[in-house]
């Protein structure tokens, strides 16, 4: 049985909002004259804010946990407590083994020395001997790409160099515990993909890894297990996917309210069309929620017009869970054209097959008028995933899988070929 290295028992971490006299002269001051009794202006500005509350959970050696959650949702919170930072308000945490972390840009960093004097001081204090520091130096350096630049103060370095010292200096001195915030936004896609190696190696070297993204498909890429916070509690805990899946149906809800009452804002109660569904279906006309890249798939919009408003054109477009659209498809554009005709009807798209990379999607439709340049309606569909043959966490895999044929000819009487389509390689005669 693996021994846990992070435990949070009930802890709960509360911050004083709207201080504005950090002095403690000034407090004191203030204090005497009575400026800090309770009720009235004074009691408004010391409105207290719950950045976690009640939040339980266990961390075992060598696996890897993701929070997720929106903006102030606490998972920087957790981890400056993990790192002790800050300390809780309440609750216990205990932390067992070297912990290292990357949580804010340039964190643990003096401005005024070179990226050699803050490898050495970083080592230090993370419990480093000098020769244990001198054998990892080269390799420190060598991560992060900066040997022209180890002898520059790091006041002088980018933010993206900022990143690849300090995810450098973390991941190299081989922690048994490794906090990583949303730092590791800021690099370019080669070096995230470096740096997604590296902790899948610190993995099976038995480092435990807490990892925060909005990155949902570096989450994936990295993390077995996730925590789903909001406004400072625990929505849901379980597999990586099962977590993705309710944060981003509740993204997906929360966004679609909003867009709709923007849309019913801007067109004044004048509507001449809605769609009432959209929905993604496989072959049979059933809606799993789940797809293979190369399955037939149906899109099917259902809409009710208002009034008749002769011809009108659709576009559909599928959004990948961080936002990236992944193809557009509008009836325009492949001349199709149909009248809207006062009542309910559908209009429908299908995939032959879908072709879309592993991962999390959603459907934005809309119908416009026969120029294509009002919108009259736009739906959304629920969240579906697909489970394709190549993973989507890497950037580079791009988002959709062609129907591919694949030839090598040789002057040797056994080259080999390999079909897509068929499914499995054979040797030519």
């Amino acid at each position: 049985m693996k021994n846990t290295v992070i435990r949070f028992e009930r802890v709960s971490k509360q911050y004083r909002l709207g201080l504005s006299r950090t002095s403690l002269l000034k407090t004191f001051s203030h204090t005497i004259r009575g400026g800090y009794k309770s009720g009235g202006h004074e009691s408004a500005r010391r409105e207290v804010l719950w950045a976690l509350r009640e939040v339980s959970f266990e961390l075992p050696q060598g696996e890897s946990l993701a929070l997720i959650g929106r903006n102030g949702a606490g998972k920087s919170t957790t981890l400056k407590l993990l790192a002790n930072i800050t300390r809780p308000t309440s609750g216990q945490i205990d932390v067992r083994g070297r912990l290292s972390a990357l949580i804010e840009l340039g964190s643990g960093f003096h401005p005024d020395l070179t990226g050699r004097e803050n490898i050495h001081l970083n080592g230090t204090i993370l419990g480093l001997s000098r020769s244990e520091l001198q054998d990892r130096f080269d390799e420190i350096v060598a991560f992060s790409e900066l040997e022209r630049f180890i002898e520059t103060p790091v006041k002088r370095y980018s933010s993206g160099m900022l990143v690849r010292l300090g995810f450098a200096v973390a991941s190299c001195i081989e922690p048994d515990i490794l906090l990583v915030d949303e730092v590791l936004a800021v690099g370019d896609a080669s070096f995230r993909q470096k740096c997604l190696t590296r902790i899948q190696a610190l993995l099976r070297d038995g480092t435990s890894i807490i990892f925060v993204s909005h990155n949902l498909f570096m989450v994936q890429a990295v993390c077995a297990s996730a925590l789903y916070l909001e406004h400072g509690e625990v929505k849901c805990r379980g597999q990586t996917t099962d977590v993705i899946a309710a944060y981003e149906r509740d993204l997906h809800e929360e966004q679609a309210r909003k867009l709709e009452s923007l849309w019913f804002e801007q067109n004044e109660g004048v509507i001449e069309a809605q769609i009432t569904g959209v929905e993604v279906l496989d072959t049979n006309g059933l809606k799993p929620g789940e797809f293979c890249s190369d399955q037939s798939v149906e899109i099917r919009v259902h809409y009710k017009a208002y009034r008749s408003s002769g011809k009108a054109n659709a576009a559909v477009r599928i959004i990948r869970s961080d936002g990236l659209t992944s193809c557009i498809m509008r009836t325009r554009f492949d001349d199709v054209s149909f009248v809207l005709q006062q009542g309910d009807g559908t209009i429908s798209v299908i995939l032959e097959p879908l072709q879309l990379v592993g991962g999390t999607y959603h459907v934005e439709a809309r119908l416009l008028d026969e120029l294509n340049t009002t919108i009259l309606a736009t739906g959304w569909s629920e969240w579906f995933y697909v489970s394709g043959s190549a993973p989507s966490y890497e950037e580079q895999r791009g988002v959709f899988e062609p129907r591919r044929r694949w030839e090598h000819h040789s002057l040797s009487p056994h080259a080999i070929r390999a079909d897509k389509t068929e499914g499995q390689p054979f040797i030519l005669p």
